[in-house]
């Protein structure tokens, strides 16, 4: 659970946030990626009663951005190729974009900007992991790519309010996390962590959502995923990807740095392997506009 939401908090969240409820299959397919003891062939069977979810996986894995010359065309076959890791991180994607398919003229932030920036925290993610050897590096682009969904919901189902929000930001020049909490009274991670337990998400993405601007505040054992996705979200705004929210590009912890062994070096190893694989990457963020 995370910790900052309370009871009176989630009131108000679902009094604001008109929030729609996930699809059946997506419930149960979210639900059975938290079982250990779950197959992928039993959640492949379960994936392929949507077609409509499974035109929205094979679209994301067929993206130039994975890298494969033969057409993926059934979930069963992306599971081979794939692995249970990469498509369950397709999945989750797939699963995030149903609930944001909605004119991107009456929203009130840079959606464009918004998805370049959270690929390029996933894929900075991802290469933090992979630079550290770290196992699972699918998990942690996943994490950063979904890192901030707690703008999307605002900007999307709480409109009127996130307005606000974006014009005061822009007028006084404050961090966004520090408009959201001069508007609303809470910010866009506690969104986020609320949206992703309410859909039964799977915890480590509840708690990247939700803390990934408080690391040190974090009282599970979660950290080192959460320390990534920090770092990863404050490399990507100071390589000016895509848009953060605001212009600002904040200090890199020194704490996070030590937590995970990673020195200036690694920083510019890292910051280098990215921006490698985000040339490569266009094709995947024209799929996820054009599941909007």
């Amino acid at each position: 659970m995370h910790q900052r939401i309370s009871e009176d908090l989630k009131h108000k969240l679902d009094n604001i946030v008109n929030i729609p409820t996930l699809p059946q299959v997506l419930g149960k397919v979210t639900s059975m990626l938290q079982d250990p003891k779950v197959s992928a062939r039993e959640v492949a069977a379960i994936i392929s009663q949507d077609q409509a979810l499974v035109t929205r996986v094979l679209k994301i894995v067929n993206s130039a951005f994975y890298g494969f010359a033969r057409q993926i065309k059934t979930i069963d076959h992306a599971l081979v190729i794939l692995g249970f890791n990469r498509l369950k991180a397709a999945i989750l994607t797939a699963s995030v974009l149903e609930m944001f398919r909605a004119d991107e003229s009456v929203v009130p932030m840079d959606v464009a900007g918004f998805w370049e920036h959270s690929l390029g925290v996933g894929i900075m993610a991802k290469s933090i992991a992979r630079h550290t050897r770290i196992p699972d590096t699918e998990e942690f682009f996943i994490a950063g790519l979904l890192h901030d969904v707690g703008k999307l919901v605002l900007a999307f189902y709480a409109s009127d309010q996130y307005k606000l929000v974006v014009d005061k930001c822009n007028s006084e020049s404050l961090f966004v996390r520090e408009a959201e909490m001069q508007v609303l009274g809470f910010d866009h991670a506690v969104v986020g962590a609320w949206l992703f337990e309410k859909y039964n998400m799977p915890i480590d993405l509840v708690d990247v959502a939700g803390f990934h601007h408080s690391v040190t505040a974090y009282p599970g054992r979660g950290i080192q995923k959460i320390s990534v996705v920090s770092l990863a979200d404050m490399l990507a705004r100071a390589m000016r990807i895509g848009n953060g929210g605001d212009t600002f590009v904040p200090d890199v912890s020194e704490n996070i740095l030590d937590m995970l062994n990673i020195d200036i070096f690694d920083v510019e190893a890292i910051i280098k392997l990215a921006m490698a694989q985000l040339s490569a990457a266009n094709d995947f963020l024209n799929v996820i506009r054009g599941a909007q």
